[in-house]
C-alpha cells in the first residue's frame, strides 16, 4: 500500500462550521471546504471528527489508514457500494504529521425525520433516525413524527442482513451492531446506514479498543468484532425491533410474526457462535415474510403525549452523558386537441423548508410532479447535498475543496413566481357590470379539463418535462399512465403514498386534489412486482408478467428505482437482474433483483452443507432443516452443467435445468450420512 493511495488532509485546511456533535471518544464537526467523491454529482459533504486527547493514546494509526485506504483497493462498484451504506473514514486528518482525527460523510438527508416533541409542540428540528427509536410502541413511534409499518421493519432488518453480508465478505466485521450507530430510512424505500465506523474491525484489525453499547453486549468471554458476534447482535436487533424493546431477549413477538424467524433469533442468541445463522439466512427469510407483513404504518395518536416514554438509553462508550434517541452524533397516444391540455398552473408556494426536505428522497426517486393554483404543473426535483447518488462511481483519494464555502442547500424561491393565464381571480363574461364592487359568476370552461374531469381507469400521455409535466388524455395502452387513485380534499403528494402501483402524483390546487397515476410499462405488469412476488418472461428482449410462484419462475428478491446493477449482487441467492425503463427523463427506471424458484433446497445448497432427503427416484426431495443433527444427506459436489452423473463419481447426485434458462441448470452430488 502506497502513502499515495491513502488520503491525509492537514488539520491547518479545513475550514470548519458548527459543532454536530460531541461524545466520549471526541466531537464532531461541520466542514465547509472539503467534499469527498468529487465526480459523482459535485460531490458529497464531510464532517470531521477529531478524536479527545484522552483516546489519541490508544489510536492504532496504521489500522485507521488502511481503513480509509479499503476504498482504493476495492473494485469502482464495492467501493461505491461501502460509502453509500456507511460513513466510511475517507481520508486522516493530521496535525505536525500525527493523525488527530479523520474526515467522513456527512449522513445522507434522507436518513433524518422532522422530530415533534413528546412536549405537544407541533414543530420540532430535524434529527438523525437512529433506529433506537423503533425500539418502543408504536404510540411513541407516531407520536415524534415517524411513520413506519411492519413491512418497513422487515424491510429495514433485510437490508441490515443484506449489508452484513457484505460487509463481512470484504473483511469488515461492525463490532459495536447496535441501534445507536444504525439510521434508517423508509421514504423511498426501507433501507439502513452504518455510522462511527472507525471503531468497525477491518480484517482483523481496529483503529480504536472495541467497546460494547451496555445491552448490547456478546456473552461473557467471547471476542468481540467478528462475524459471529454481529450474527449474535443482528439476533438480538430483531428480537428487540418487533418486540418495540430496548431489552429483551425473548423472541415471542418474532416468532408471532413468522415462526422460522423466531427459530433463527433462538439460534442466532446461542452461547455457541457456530450454532448462529449468518445474515445472509435473514436476509432470505425476511424478504419472503416482507411479502405478506402489513404495510400500513401506525398514525400519529391524538394526544400529543406518548402512552410512554422511552428510556434514555445508555452511552455507548461507557460512563459519560447520555442523549435522548436521535440526538446529534458524529440527505403518447396521439395528444388532443391543445384546449384539453393540463391548464398553466403554478408550483404551490409557501412551503416550510422542512416539509421540502420532507419530499427530498421522494420527489428525486418517485418523479413526484406538483401543480399549484395557476394550473402549471411543476416537478418536485430538488436534491440535498447530502443525498447518496446513483450515478457515477466512487473515486478514492483526497477530499476536493469546495469553494462554494460549504454545504449546499436546496433553492426552493421558484415556488412563488409565474402567475399564469388559469389564474381563478379572472371575472366571467356576464356583461353585467352591477357587481363589479362583489362576487363575480364565472362562466362555464368551455373545454375539457383532463384533471378535473378525470376517473379512476383514465389514461394520459405525459408529453412535458421532468420538470413540467403536460397530461393529454389518450388510450390505456403501453407506455401511458393510468389514473388508480384519486386523493379529493388535498393537494399533498405524499397522499399517493401506499397506493398501489403508483409511480407519479399530479396535484392541482384548482380542484384541490391528487391524481395517483400508474406507467403502463411495454415491459410488462413486472414492472410493478414487489419483494416476494413472482415473475417471469423470456431471456432476453419481451414482456414480463407477475404470476403464481412455482418451480421454474422467480423470486423478487428487491426492487431498486434507477439502473444501477451493482445493487443486487448482496443478495442472498441472486442469479438475474432484470431492468425495465420508464419514460425518458422521468426517473422511473428501475432493476428487479431475482431468484431462480429451484425444485427444492439443492437448488442453493452448497458443498458440505447438510439436507434432509425424502421420498426417491424422480419423486426425491431435499430440504434445508437448518441443523445438521435433523439431517440424513451432505452434499459432496457442485456443477452448473446439466444431468452431469459422471461428475459426481460414485456419490448420489440430482439434477435440474430451466429450458429458457439453460445457464441456471445444476446438477448436485451428496452422501449419505
Amino acid at each position: 500500500m502506497s502513502a499515495s493511495r491513502t488520503p491525509v488532509v492537514e488539520h491547518g485546511t479545513l475550514t470548519l462550521g458548527r459543532l454536530l456533535g460531541q461524545g466520549g471518544q471526541g466531537s464532531v464537526h461541520q466542514v465547509l471546504n472539503k467534499r469527498i467523491n468529487t465526480s459523482v454529482n459535485g460531490g458529497w459533504d464531510v464532517v470531521y471528527k477529531e478524536y479527545a486527547p484522552a483516546v489519541l493514546p490508544a489510536l492504532d494509526a496504521a489500522a485507521l489508514t488502511a481503513q480509509v485506504a479499503l476504498t482504493a483497493s476495492l473494485s469502482t462498484a464495492e467501493g461505491r457500494w461501502l460509502c453509500e451504506k456507511t460513513a466510511w473514514p475517507a481520508a486522516v486528518v493530521e496535525r505536525a504529521g500525527r493523525p488527530c482525527g479523520l474526515l467522513m460523510r456527512l449522513v445522507p438527508d434522507r436518513f433524518r425525520f422532522a422530530y415533534r416533541p413528546l412536549g405537544g409542540a407541533s414543530r420540532g428540528d430535524r434529527r438523525l433516525a437512529n433506529l433506537e427509536f423503533l425500539l418502543n410502541d408504536d404510540a411513541y413511534v407516531a407520536g415524534v413524527g415517524l411513520r413506519v409499518s411492519e413491512r418497513d421493519r422487515v424491510l429495514l432488518l433485510a437490508d441490515l442482513a443484506a449489508t452484513l453480508t457484505r460487509l463481512h465478505r470484504i473483511g469488515i466485521a461492525v463490532g459495536d451492531l447496535s441501534p445507536k450507530n444504525l439510521l434508517f430510512a423508509t421514504a423511498a424505500r426501507p433501507e439502513c446506514f452504518l455510522v462511527d465506523c472507525d471503531a468497525m474491525r477491518l480484517r482483523g484489525a481496529s483503529a480504536l479498543p472495541q467497546a460494547e453499547t451496555p445491552d448490547w453486549q456478546v456473552p461473557p468471554g467471547e471476542e468481540r468484532a467478528t462475524p459471529s458476534s454481529d450474527s449474535y447482535k443482528l439476533a438480538l436487533l430483531a428480537v428487540r425491533l418487533f418486540a418495540r424493546d430496548q431489552t429483551t431477549t425473548d423472541p415471542a413477538a418474532l416468532a408471532a410474526l413468522d415462526p422460522t424467524l423466531g427459530d433463527l433469533a433462538r439460534a442466532g442468541l446461542s452461547a455457541d457462535p457456530v450454532r448462529r445463522p449468518a445474515p445472509a439466512a435473514w436476509a432470505e427469510r425476511l424478504t419472503v415474510v416482507a411479502a405478506t407483513a402489513s404495510a400500513k404504518a401506525a398514525r400519529r395518536p391524538a394526544s400529543t403525549s406518548p402512552a410512554r416514554k422511552p428510556p434514555t438509553p445508555p452511552s455507548p462508550r461507557g460512563p459519560g452523558p447520555a442523549r435522548p434517541p436521535g440526538g446529534p452524533a458524529t440527505a403518447r397516444g396521439t395528444g388532443g386537441p391543445a384546449a384539453a391540455r393540463v391548464p398553466a398552473l403554478r408550483k404551490s408556494a409557501g412551503r416550510t423548508a422542512a416539509v421540502v426536505a420532507a419530499l427530498i428522497v421522494v420527489a428525486v426517486l418517485f418523479g413526484l410532479r406538483s401543480s399549484g393554483d395557476d394550473g402549471s404543473p411543476t416537478a418536485q426535483s430538488t436534491t440535498s447535498s447530502g443525498q447518496s447518488s446513483t450515478g457515477g462511481s466512487w473515486t478514492g483519494g483526497t477530499p476536493g475543496d469546495d469553494s462554494g464555502g460549504g454545504p449546499g442547500t436546496s433553492d426552493d424561491t421558484d415556488d412563488a413566481t409565474t402567475a399564469g393565464s388559469g389564474d381563478d381571480t379572472t371575472a366571467g363574461a356576464t356583461g353585467d357590470d352591477s357587481d363589479a364592487d362583489g362576487d363575480r359568476t364565472r362562466s362555464p370552461s368551455p373545454t375539457p379539463d383532463p384533471v378535473g374531469d378525470a376517473e379512476i381507469g383514465s389514461c394520459f400521455d405525459d408529453e412535458g418535462t421532468r420538470t413540467r409535466p403536460d397530461l393529454v388524455p389518450t388510450s390505456c395502452s403501453p407506455g401511458a399512465f393510468k389514473v388508480v387513485d384519486i386523493r379529493h380534499g388535498t393537494t399533498g403528494l405524499d397522499s399517493c403514498d401506499g397506493v398501489d402501483d403508483s409511480d407519479e402524483s399530479v396535484s392541482s390546487h384548482r380542484h384541490d386534489l391528487v391524481l395517483c397515476l400508474s406507467y403502463l410499462n411495454p415491459g410488462g405488469d413486472a414492472y410493478h412486482a414487489g419483494q416476494g412476488d413472482c415473475v417471469y418472461g423470456p431471456n432476453g428482449s419481451g414482456t414480463w408478467h407477475t404470476e403464481p410462484c412455482e418451480t421454474g419462475n422467480f423470486k423478487v428478491l428487491a426492487v431498486y428505482r434507477g439502473r444501477d446493477e451493482s445493487k443486487c449482487g448482496d443478495w442472498p441467492h441472486y442469479n438475474l437482474l432484470k431492468p425495465f425503463n420508464g419514460p425518458s427523463g422521468a426517473g422511473l427506471d428501475r432493476i428487479l433483483c431475482l431468484s431462480m424458484n429451484y425444485p427444492d433446497a439443492m437448488g442453493y445448497a452448497q458443498v458440505r452443507q447438510c439436507l434432509l432427503k425424502s421420498g426417491s427416484g424422480s419423486d426425491a426431495t431435499f430440504t434445508n432443516t437448518g441443523s445438521c443433527d435433523s439431517s440424513n444427506v451432505v452434499v459432496s459436489g457442485r456443477t452448473g452443467r446439466y444431468e452431469a452423473a459422471s461428475f459426481c463419481g460414485n456419490d448420489g447426485w440430482t439434477t435440474w435445468r430451466s429450458r429458457e434458462y439453460p445457464e441456471l441448470a445444476y446438477t448436485v452430488c451428496y452422501r449419505w450420512r
